[in-house]
């Protein structure tokens, strides 16, 4: 039953009558949306489109952060990156509403946007709990625009950290994230080449877009990630190239035992004659 009426959901916010964006622009106050909640509840209307992508957001969250052991203030970075791809309604990255953006992936390569929406449906299929609650509390602050007060963010010191921020609040710029710790190293050197740093929370790392003149600092950069990648290949391309040698002298050795074999066998054949 819940299967149907999740289906139900996704089609309702996902047709082309209820595809809209989140319910502000950038630059109007985000307390609108809980006026209009607040006003849906009371006349005990359902806004099935706002479940939707509320459902969308909570999965997003609970994925990317809740099953990973992501602190509250990573979980909320990431639900703003969300919301904000959502409302700048790009196609690079779904369109306007939430549940395009999560589970968005690209027609040329098939690469999901965020990871767990290209899984099998048994692995991103969530247990409800504890973590479950939190991942949907976050989503909804997100969407009707719940501000928390200042507090800091952490820092770990880990690969690839960017500076820290001093401020709960989510910086408005971010529009990217990445786990140095579970990202491959090629992936941290090209977010170090092509994004500007913004803040660590949590276990994340968050950049925004960078300006013309950033892009092309960026790509005269040295970065790192980019150094240690470059020595890693170059570690790869040697082992390769000394087991094609160890395979070429082991077909040369065992070539010349064959040889040899043959010599004496050869020999033995003429000297019983």
């Amino acid at each position: 039953m819940r299967l149907v009426l999740f289906a139900l959901l996704i089609t309702v916010g996902l047709a082309p009558g209820a595809s809209r964006a989140l319910p502000m622009p950038p630059d109007e106050p985000i307390g609108v949306v809980i006026t209009v909640t607040a006003a849906a509840e009371r006349s005990g209307e359902r806004d099935l489109f706002w479940e939707t992508e509320l459902y969308c957001m909570t999965l997003a969250i609970y994925f990317e952060g809740g099953s990973t052991a992501e602190s509250e203030i990573g979980q909320r970075h990431i639900a703003h990156v969300i919301s904000q791809r959502a409302r700048a309604n790009r196609k690079m990255w779904g369109g306007p509403t939430i549940c395009g953006v999560v589970f968005y992936a690209a027609s040329a390569n098939n690469v999901c946007q965020f990871s767990f929406a290209c899984l099998p449906l048994a692995r991103r299929t969530p247990h409800k709990g504890a973590r479950w609650d939190v991942s949907a509390e976050i989503a909804r602050e997100e969407l009707e625009g719940v501000r928390r007060e200042a507090a800091p963010a952490e820092n770990t010191g880990e690969e690839g950290d960017a500076a820290p921020t001093s401020h709960a609040e989510p910086d408005p710029l971010i529009r990217y994230y990445m786990n140095p710790a579970l990202t491959p190293l090629k992936n941290v050197c090209r977010f170090q080449k092509e994004f500007v740093p913004v803040v660590k929370a949590g276990r994340h790392n968050f950049f925004r877009e960078p300006t013309s003149e950033e892009r092309r600092m960026l790509a005269q950069s040295e970065p790192e990630a980019c150094k240690r990648y470059a020595a890693m290949l170059q570690a790869q391309k040697a082992k390769a190239l000394k087991a094609k040698r160890a395979k070429l002298a082991k077909a040369k050795l065992k070539s010349q035992h064959a040889a040899k074999a043959h010599r004496k066998k050869k020999h033995a054949h003429v000297a019983r004659r």
